[in-house]
C-alpha cells in the first residue's frame, strides 16, 4: 500500500470495525477520527455533544481531519459527518483513496438498535427516533459520499473479513497502477 485509505459512511456501517482489521492486514497505522476526539477531550462525543454541542464536535472533528493529512500510509475511520468538512477532502484525496461503506438504513437501524454502546456514545442529530434519523441523516449525506468516495462497498450483507479483503485487493489493484 502506497497511499493512505479514509474510510468514509454513515453510523454503524462498519468503519471502525473494518479499518482496525484493514489496518493490521495492510500493516500499517489506524486512526479513528471519533476516538482521537473523545481521547483528547477525556469523555465520550455524547459528553462533548451535551456539554459543547453539535458545531464543537465538528470543530474538534475537523482539527483531527487536519492532523490526520500528515499522516502516511495509514488506514482512518472517520466520523459519519466527517463528510461535511468538504475543503478538506480534495487535500485528503491526495494523500489517500476514499471508501464508502454503506449498506441499506433499515440493516444500519437494526445494527445501531442491538449496541448499547453505540446509543449511549452517540447523541441523536436530530431528535428523531433512531431508525427514522438514520434515514433522514442518509439521504442527506449520500450525495456527498457518492462525490467523494473513490470506491463504493456495500457492508450491508458482508463480513468483516469480506470488506477487508475486498478493500485489500482494490489497494494492491491501485498500487499495480
Amino acid at each position: 500500500m502506497k497511499e493512505s485509505v479514509y474510510l468514509i459512511g454513515g453510523r454503524a456501517v462498519g468503519k471502525s470495525s473494518i479499518g482496525a482489521e484493514l489496518a493490521q492486514r495492510l500493516g500499517c497505522k489506524f486512526f479513528d477520527t471519533d476516538t482521537l476526539i473523545t481521547d483528547a477531550c477525556g469523555c465520550s462525543v455524547a459528553d462533548i455533544v451535551g456539554c459543547e454541542g453539535w458545531k464543537a464536535f465538528r470543530d474538534y472533528e475537523k482539527r483531527a481531519l487536519c492532523k490526520l493529512i500528515t499522516q502516511e500510509r495509514c488506514v482512518v475511520a472517520t466520523g459519519g459527518g466527517a463528510i461535511l468538512h468538504r475543503e478538506l477532502w480534495l487535500e485528503l484525496k491526495q494523500h489517500g483513496m476514499v471508501v464508502w461503506l454503506m449498506a441499506d438504513p433499515s440493516i444500519l437501524c437494526k445494527r445501531i438498535e442491538c449496541d448499547h454502546h453505540s446509543v449511549l456514545q452517540r447523541p441523536s442529530l436530530t431528535g428523531k427516533n433512531i431508525c427514522q434519523e438514520v434515514g433522514d441523516v442518509l439521504k442527506e449525506r449520500n450525495p456527498l459520499y457518492r462525490e467523494t468516495a473513490d470506491y463504493i462497498i456495500d457492508t450491508g450483507k458482508m463480513t468483516i473479513d469480506d470488506a477487508v479483503r475486498e478493500i485489500t485487493q482494490i489497494c494492491g489493484a491501485r498500487n499495480r497502477e
